[in-house]
């Protein structure tokens, strides 16, 4: 028997584009088209999680991380003193030019607590106990890793600085870094069977305030209190560590400054910074030479500074450029803590790069917050991303 013509005209017919033709979806898949146009970033990333379809019409929207990240706020205080510390808190990440905090779970300070973020959205956690552990988390993906100590445990407390260069998803491109005194250690976490590795850094001084790292791609950069420079490309089938005793102009002289590493349009800078934040320097480094440079921010950027989680961005939401963005770490810097009271706690301080007058103004920018609601913790820089691909190795082993 052939067919009815009007199953021989939906034969005929082309195929139905659902990005056209939403009728043509699934009852699922129509409401994620009627409401993609409306979702944010934030509810972007939680959506995909849902089911394969909302999955595809995610990737097929395309939708990029904003290019200013997001503020992670220190840990939310106890309610009760007494009470044993969470393993897990829900900690709150501040959308600074949306003006939006969103709230995700990470492991509690009573445990581990921070050390690094990276710009794929993931986190790197020390444990405070021993046996000493590191544990990576995606907290918009609910991912983590965890991977083992490298250092013996004289190096257990805390004298170290971390650097993580990709999602642990990408097992060749990503490499976990570790710097202490006179010591790297490194690892794939993606590659957990082949181990950690060590390079000897003969001269690095670890110093809380005045050294930092600071990885491009699969080079890894260190500077100490001397502003001397080190350097290894992880990439290398044998990796060796250079040193440049660099030469180093002293805008303010022999003053106790704080130091951070970023990259920004290719160039590795040093910012130099006292405890207020008033008086910033900018350096470039040019290895070859052996010296850094005094410079400023170049092109539409805005520079974030903070221990393992400093970063170069467009400048964004009224930030214009050659602005800097100081992340308030209290551990680096212990003055002008906010207050465990009602009121207003700051948790990001703006400045210029000094220009040699006496009215530099630095803005610390606060919020509202509730009777205790915040500890005097460190605030970090944070990217909030997923893999590509949801169904990655490194979730299946979280």
């Amino acid at each position: 028997m052939g067919r009815s013509p009007r199953r021989r005209a939906m034969a005929a017919a082309p195929p139905r584009d659902p990005g056209k033709n939403p009728r043509g979806l699934l009852p699922g898949d129509r409401i994620f088209a009627s409401l993609a146009s409306y979702i944010t970033f934030a509810d972007h990333l939680s959506l995909r999680l849902v089911c394969r379809s909302w999955r595809f019409f995610s990737r097929r929207l395309g939708r990029r991380p904003p290019p200013f990240p997001w503020l992670m706020l220190p840990e939310p205080a106890s309610a009760s003193q007494s009470a044993p510390a969470p393993a897990c808190v829900r900690r709150q990440f501040y959308d600074i030019p949306g003006g939006r905090p969103y709230a995700y779970d990470v492991p509690g300070e009573g445990y581990h607590r921070c050390i690094a973020s990276s710009a794929c959205g993931w986190l790197v956690f020390v444990s405070v106990d021993l046996p000493r552990r590191l544990v990576l988390v995606n907290p918009v993906a609910g991912a983590r890793l965890v991977l083992s100590w490298p250092f013996k445990e004289k190096n257990a407390e805390g004298r170290f600085h971390a650097a993580l260069t990709s999602s642990p998803a990408d097992r060749r491109a990503c490499f976990l870094v570790l710097a202490t005194d006179r010591l790297v250690a490194y690892c794939r976490p993606g590659q957990q069977d082949l181990g950690w590795l060590t390079l000897r850094a003969p001269g690095f001084r670890y110093d809380p305030a005045a050294s930092d790292i600071l990885t491009v791609g699969a080079m890894v950069y260190l500077v100490d209190g001397r502003r001397k420079v080190w350097r290894a490309d992880l990439a290398d089938p044998e990796p060796k560590v250079e040193r440049r005793n660099t030469a180093c102009p002293l805008p303010f002289g022999e003053s106790t400054m704080r130091h951070y590493l970023v990259e920004s349009l290719r160039h590795v800078h040093l910012v130099l910074a006292d405890e207020h934040n008033a008086r910033v320097a900018l350096l470039r480094l040019d290895w070859d030479k052996k010296t850094w440079l005094q410079d400023r921010v170049r092109g539409d950027r805005v520079l974030l500074l903070g221990r393992g989680c400093s970063a170069s961005v467009p400048a964004a939401s009224g930030r214009p450029p050659g602005m800097l963005l100081f992340a308030h770490q209290p551990s680096l810097s212990p003055v002008d803590v906010g207050s465990g009271g009602a009121g207003l706690a700051w948790f990001w301080a703006e400045s210029w790069v000094d220009d040699g007058s006496d009215d530099m103004l630095v803005l610390k920018k606060k919020m509202h917050h509730r009777q205790g609601e915040f500890t005097a913790g460190d605030s970090f820089w944070f990217f909030p991303a997923i893999d590509p691909d949801e169904r990655a190795t490194v979730a299946s082993q979280a």
